[in-house]
């Protein structure tokens, strides 16, 4: 069990996975169905905080990916995991720049 918290964007476009209305809805019962309790803070835009049984974030931005309509191709995942220094880009990142910044934790 670890603490997470995710972030995600999803393209303001059609996907064959779903509009973009479907995808971000999708997305957010997904998150909220992997936190312990459905207990998670999500006072921001596409940003949450939770407590999962999944242990890496890898395995959680996996569970997130296959239980919503996410559409690797256009959208955009990001899984922290608080607990250990571990984290998982998924989806459609131009900027690098998350890997040298998550370097330093």
């Amino acid at each position: 069990m670890s603490v997470f918290v995710v972030s995600f964007r999803i393209a303001d476009e059609q996907s064959t996975y779903g509009t973009y209305s479907e995808r971000w809805a999708s997305v957010n019962e997904a998150i909220q169905s992997k936190a312990v309790g459905r207990n998670y803070w999500k006072q921001t835009t596409s940003f949450f905080a939770l407590q999962s049984t999944e242990t890496f974030a890898s395995s959680l931005a996996s569970a997130i990916n296959v239980s919503s309509k996410f559409d690797p191709a256009k959208d955009l995942l990001l899984v922290v995991n608080l607990s250990f220094k571990d984290y998982k880009v998924l989806g459609v990142n131009n900027d690098a720049d998350i890997e040298a910044i998550m370097a330093l934790r």
